[in-house]
Parts: C-alpha cells; sequence; structure tokens
C-alpha cells in the first residue's frame, strides 16, 4: 500500500483527531468518513433546500439570462459560420 503526505491546517488536524476512535490511524478515520458520505444517493438529498420565492426568482432568472445569452452566442457563431462559407464559396481553403 502506498502512502501520501498532506497539508491540514490546525483547525483541521484538531477536527480530524476529535474524530479518532480508540485504536483508529489517521487513513482509518478518512476511510470511514469518506465511505459514509459515498453511500448516500443522490435522491436522498431531493427537496432538502426549501428555498424562499426571493431565492426561486434570483436563481431562475440568472439561468433564464445565461440561456438568452448563450442563444444570442449561438445565433452570432451561426451567421459568422454561414458569412465564411458564403466568402470562399463553399469550398474551403485552397480547392
Amino acid at each position: 500500500m502506498g502512502f501520501k503526505t498532506i497539508s491540514l491546517s490546525d483547525e483541521a488536524y484538531r477536527r480530524l483527531a476529535s474524530l479518532k476512535r480508540k485504536g483508529e490511524s489517521f487513513t482509518d478515520v478518512v476511510l470511514r468518513l469518506c465511505s459514509k458520505t459515498a453511500r448516500k444517493p443522490l435522491s436522498s438529498f431531493a427537496g432538502a433546500w426549501i428555498m424562499s420565492d426571493e431565492e426561486e426568482k434570483e436563481i431562475f432568472g440568472g439561468i433564464s439570462e445565461l440561456w438568452r445569452r448563450y442563444e444570442e452566442e449561438c445565433v452570432i457563431e451561426q451567421r459568422l459560420s454561414c458569412s465564411v462559407e458564403l466568402s470562399y464559396g463553399g469550398e474551403g481553403y485552397g480547392s
């Protein structure tokens, strides 16, 4: 088994050390904690966040704005692509 050296802040070390059980190594603690996290299916988090109306408007408004910008960029890119094809007769370089 290989080993890696990691750096922890003093606070992180104290927290990790406080989670150690009798006879456990730090490796055992990390593996135990990670295995608990990995066992939860994503669906277990569904509905866990209850957002306010204000948060909902902000989040979905932001998403809508990003989609609008993306669609605008796609249209611009498509127009540029078409104009390049027309400029070169649609045959590409060196034909």
